[in-house]
């Protein structure tokens, strides 16, 4: 009998968190620990919801004003978020976020003409099954090209990869492709990866050989995943990613105890 049972579900930063540390993906995809939001990841919520009422407008109507009111809209949504209030970001602190918001929303004019930006979905909740285990994502920007091809758009609040990361940044997106091809039979001509802090665009054209290699890869997680279900063991993967890692207090690589972390980690998290 396995220790957990096997998710029947994955996406790909599920799949991101497993293949980052075993551990980590345990104890907030299996556990359900809680997992704290951040300033970072708060802000990037809030220039997706930007730009998805943005890019919703006619492309007529996609000027700097109307990103503007974009942005206002937004504000005005995330003054009560329940992230933003468990971070204290009210007041000035709110007022700062807002201005780094606006600051990165914009930088997106830099990068594309949105007059030109043809979408047919924003924030597309798409899913199709693989065996054993579906896949689910969420495309933040589906599209169609001059040549009306399939173009997949991703935005990026983070920082860029060096050239030599960027394959692995990639990976994400792939997921999608597989998901296009696989529900809507039709195949992606480009991938794109926009980085708004940085104003730099990441893009790729997948291949059949390339969609081939991902699924491949979704069985594969999908396995290992299986597996350390079946036998509770679940390896740790110390990285620089352990310097932000909410369960860092029970991980052994740092002298903790994972098997009391179902005791103290909803104590420990609701005094933070």
């Amino acid at each position: 009998m396995s220790v957990y049972a096997p998710p029947t579900t994955l996406s790909p930063s599920r799949i991101d968190s497993f293949l980052s540390c075993p551990l980590a993906f345990r104890f907030s995809s299996l556990d359900g620990l809680f997992d704290p939001p951040t300033e970072a990841t708060v802000r990037g919520t809030m220039v997706h919801r930007t730009l998805e009422h943005f890019y919703a407008k006619p492309s007529t109507d996609r000027t700097e004003d109307s990103l503007r009111s974009s942005l206002d809209q937004m504000l005005e949504e995330f003054s009560d978020d329940a992230d933003v209030l468990y971070l204290e970001l009210t007041g000035d602190k709110f007022e700062r976020l807002g201005s780094e918001c606006n600051k990165l929303a914009f930088n997106t004019l830099k990068m594309e003409d949105p007059i030109s930006v043809n979408p047919v979905g924003l924030e597309v909740r798409i899913e199709a099954t693989f065996g054993g285990v579906t896949l689910r994502g969420i495309i933040d920007r589906l599209e169609r090209n001059s040549d009306g091809q399939l173009v997949i758009t991703d935005y990026k609040t983070g920082r860029a990869p060096s050239p030599s990361f960027e394959k692995k940044a990639l990976a994400g997106v792939n997921f999608y492709a597989l998901l296009c091809q696989r529900e809507f039979s039709e195949d992606a001509s480009e991938l794109r990866l926009m980085y708004v802090k940085s104003s730099q665009t990441i893009s790729a054209r997948p291949t059949n050989k390339t969609i081939s290699f991902v699924e491949q890869r979704l069985t594969a997680v999908h396995k290992a995943i299986s597996q350390a279900c079946e036998t509770g063991q679940f390896a740790t993967r110390k990285s620089a990613l352990c310097n932000f890692c909410a369960f860092r207090t029970w991980c052994p690589e740092f002298g903790g105890d994972p098997q009391i972390a179902l005791v103290e980690a909803p104590r420990r998290m609701s005094e933070s």
